[in-house]
């Protein structure tokens, strides 16, 4: 269940009060479906018995409030660099979504100015980060990495339901036509995203890094292929990858609820993909004005060892 539009959509007010409120039960939680239609379609047993309180809700909100303040300030016109990383001030859970949509202009007009941004994600509300992306109209560089891979090193390889859309909708958010450097890291990428963002940039393009990305529904070779006929041109070329995923044949036995906890655990075994691992990293990098193409037809003649396992 999706809640995180639901819950940006109410009122400030009721929103700070159920965060806030921890003697909030299930009975409560359900209870509201009868007093405010407002809250009916999301605010059921079953949201309640799951955790209420999505965190990237309260760190979204303030970076924004916090993001629309100095675009106000004098020194609003000088902003070119912002970096979204969900940290928050306890004493601000919240931003008023009415004050949001009156400075969306001033918002949509500071975003605009943007050269750099750097977004280190946990899969939080992708939506409100795509209205920034959307605005960057001269965006010239986009680092985006998960965090949270640092932390679920050993299973995050493995995707699950969240870390693939999140991804693809910010790479397809990118309006810039001066994209030139992209840095990817510890993300799950459509294959088809990817092409098609490179594909759309590959005349600015200048500088190309991708670590330890896991590719959806598709074949690193073949990316690497694309790279060497139409961005040769790149000064500086950094990839080290070492996973793809493919989707899992379904299962012939009929699914069983469990009423454990979901966890870590749950979502990797109902994951719908299964990992293919090469038997040694698929590494390069290039820097300056090094031509490409000889680096990548080196690396692709060395397929056959490199074959996914």
């Amino acid at each position: 269940m999706t809640t995180s539009k639901s819950l940006l959509a109410l009122p400030n007010e009721l929103l700070a009060l159920i965060i806030e409120n921890d003697d909030l039960t299930i009975k409560d939680l359900a209870s509201l479906r009868l007093t405010c239609k407002h809250t009916k379609h999301f605010a059921s047993n079953a949201l309640g018995k799951r955790i209420f309180v999505d965190m990237d809700i309260r760190y979204t909100r303030d970076a924004f409030n916090w993001f629309t303040n100095l675009l106000l300030l004098d020194i609003g016109s000088h902003v070119r660099s912002v970096c979204l990383t969900l940290t928050y001030h306890p004493q601000k859970n919240c931003y008023p979504l009415k004050y949001y949509r009156h400075q969306e202009a001033e918002i949509k007009s500071g975003c605009s100015r943007l050269r750099d941004i750097r977004i280190e994600s946990s899969h939080g509300i992708a939506y409100l980060w795509k209205k920034v992306l959307c605005a960057a109209t001269h965006l010239q560089t986009f680092d985006y990495k998960d965090r949270d891979a640092d932390i679920v090193k050993r299973h995050w390889t493995v995707p699950f339901r969240g870390t693939i859309e999140s991804s693809d909708l910010l790479l397809d958010s990118i309006k810039s036509d001066y994209l030139g450097s992209l840095v990817l890291s510890h993300l799950h990428i459509s294959a088809s995203t990817l092409k098609k963002l490179l594909d759309i940039h590959e005349e600015t393009l200048s500088t190309l890094d991708i670590r330890e990305c896991v590719l959806i529904d598709g074949n690193w070779f073949e990316i690497l292929n694309c790279i060497r006929l139409n961005l040769s041109h790149l000064r500086n070329f950094c990839i080290d990858i070492l996973y793809e995923a493919v989707k899992k044949v379904p299962s012939p036995k009929p699914y069983i609820h469990d009423r454990r906890p979901w966890g870590l655990g749950f979502f990797l075994e109902h994951s719908p993909y299964a990992l293919k691992k090469y038997s040694s990293p698929l590494k390069l990098k290039i820097e300056g004005q090094k031509e490409i193409t000889h680096g990548l037809s080196e690396l692709l003649k060395a397929r056959e060892g490199h074959q996914a396992q």
